[in-house]
């Protein structure tokens, strides 16, 4: 991996609207880091009550089909701030458990080290949103 550049990073937050994780994604996402396409920065898990947002720990999930969430102790880092935690909770349903997962997406690294070998810097960078994209790209 390149120690000058940082490929993009992103978000996501997946819900469990049953109030249940399940281990599929999360499965997915472990092969991902392993064949180094993705680098985990952050993942905290959360639950929704009608009072608001709960941080969990993800060895409190235990062990499903397989899948130990104690894995993802370790990739807590505490980087959501107290209005992340709000859209959290405004886009989570009382009853749900979410999680959100921050990371660096690699497999941009190679062309940012060539752009960066040519001379060239990266000035600007950042996501665009599923709607934004539909609207854009239409139903094509």
């Amino acid at each position: 991996m390149s120690e000058t550049q940082v490929g993009p990073v992103d978000y996501l937050v997946i819900e469990f609207p049953d109030g249940t994780v399940s281990p599929g994604g999360f499965a997915a996402l472990v092969d991902r880091v392993d064949a180094g396409i993705v680098y985990i920065v952050d993942i905290e898990f959360f639950r929704r009550d009608d009072a608001g947002l709960t941080s969990v720990p993800a060895h409190d999930f235990g062990v499903v089909d397989g899948l130990d969430f104690a894995e993802f102790d370790g990739a807590a880092s505490g980087l959501l701030d107290a209005d992340d935690v709000a859209t959290v909770t405004r886009v989570l349903s009382p009853g749900s458990v979410g999680v959100v997962i921050v990371y660096e997406d690699l497999t941009m690294i190679p062309a940012l080290d060539a752009f960066e070998a040519a001379g060239a810097r990266l000035v600007a960078a950042g996501p665009v949103s599923p709607d934004d994209l539909d609207a854009a790209l239409g139903d094509d």
